[in-house]
């Protein structure tokens, strides 16, 4: 069984190093997420703790990482996240168009309404921070893209213009800026000197240029297969039918702010208030620990006997409790609730190119923790 382990350990490492941009699904790509768990590495759990046909359910889905390739591998798939934005990606990678004809008539069809829409918009009512990013034609173009896209429950092409919203390159809809992160480059792209780079930018023409980029690599998804997209806090919402395994990478404590981050897809959103959202989505030490002991429990009642949570963890440090966050966990679930036994545990050292930012002084370490139900319960529940 040793040598079994270390072998699993081996292909785990693989799976955090190897690059998988030119191989995975183009759907991964649809538009960024801060912190996102590496596909290679959610395909490897998925492939190596579960079975085809099982139910699987995400809590945290980020940007549904977990669920798509879950859904692609056979798997059933339910995904929650409480950030809209997260949100939107889960509807529009679980509920891909089939024929990238189709989409290409649709967008004929919705620029008209474009068209009549743009008219109608004061640009005095979207705050100065949000227009410093844009042509204001552009800019005009974008929500009513947005509005329009949102009102026709288009969440493929919707997720396609936030993976567009901003750039530094000119395919991109904004002024130059950070691809992740929304910060103008000005004084590394000064307006005088790149005059290009500050006119205005077509959003159907780089809209059609997106989408054949989506349809690039397309998973084939059995139709059969379930595939729920919710939009809940994780501590209180349960699914409504038993899982055979719970595969997550939840927020470390305050180490990433999904809202700020995101702040400039989350206003086109009609989220205003991103530093709230950042209270609920990535709490503080003390509101985390209770939460992610809430889910411990919740999970454990939906959990089918012996099934699995597995966790991506980061190496946070938890100074109330002088545990490493992996440590933490692994003593809510195994001693203090008593409800799970661990059977795989493994580390393994971020590279540099894989860190939110290059010489990130932050998360250095990530942790798989797979836990299996004791199927006897706990009176600790």
């Amino acid at each position: 069984m040793k040598g079994k382990e270390s072998q699993i350990k081996d292909l785990f490492d693989h799976s955090c190093t190897d690059s998988v941009v030119g191989t995975e699904w183009s759907l991964h790509q649809l538009s960024p997420y801060i912190g996102k768990i590496k596909s290679s590495i959610a395909k490897f759990l998925i492939n190596h703790f579960t079975e085809k046909n099982d139910v699987i359910y995400d809590p945290f889905c980020g940007a549904s990482t977990i669920p798509l390739e879950a859904l692609a591998m056979g798997r059933n798939v339910i995904a929650n996240d409480l950030n809209k934005y997260a949100y939107i990606l889960t509807l529009a990678k679980l509920h891909p168009p089939k024929s990238i004809d189709g989409v290409l008539v649709k967008i004929e069809k919705y620029n008209k309404l474009v068209l009549d829409h743009k008219s109608q918009i004061d640009l005095r009512s979207v705050p100065p921070w949000v227009r410093s990013f844009f042509h204001k034609e552009t800019l005009r173009e974008t929500i009513s893209w947005v509005h329009i896209l949102s009102k026709k429950n288009e969440w493929f092409l919707l997720a396609c213009i936030l993976g567009i919203l901003h750039h530094q390159r000119p395919g991109f809809l904004s002024f130059p800026s950070s691809h992740t992160v929304p910060y103008l480059r000005l004084k590394k792209y000064p307006p005088d000197e790149y005059p290009n780079l500050y006119q205005y930018r077509n959003v159907k023409e780089r809209l059609i240029k997106k989408v054949h980029r989506a349809f690039k690599r397309m998973p084939n998804f059995d139709e059969k297969l379930i595939k729920d997209c919710n939009q809940r806090n994780a501590s209180s919402f349960i699914p409504n039918m038993p899982v055979d395994a719970i595969i997550s990478s939840p927020p470390y404590m305050r180490q990433l702010d999904y809202g700020r981050d995101n702040r400039l897809r989350l206003w086109f959103l009609g989220v205003d208030n991103y530093k709230e959202l950042d209270l609920m989505v990535s709490p503080k030490e003390t509101n985390f620990i209770e939460v992610m002991t809430t889910c411990l429990k919740n999970w454990n009642t939906v959990l089918k006997p012996n099934g699995k949570c597995i966790l991506f963890l980061g190496d946070n440090y938890s100074s109330k409790n002088k545990l490493k966050l992996p440590d933490l966990i692994e003593k809510i679930a195994t001693i203090d609730l008593a409800c799970y036994e661990l059977i795989f545990r493994h580390e393994s050292i971020i590279p540099n190119n894989r860190r939110v930012r290059r010489n990130y002084t932050g998360n250095k370490v990530e942790t798989v923790l797979v836990l299996k139900k004791i199927a006897d319960g706990n009176p600790n529940l």
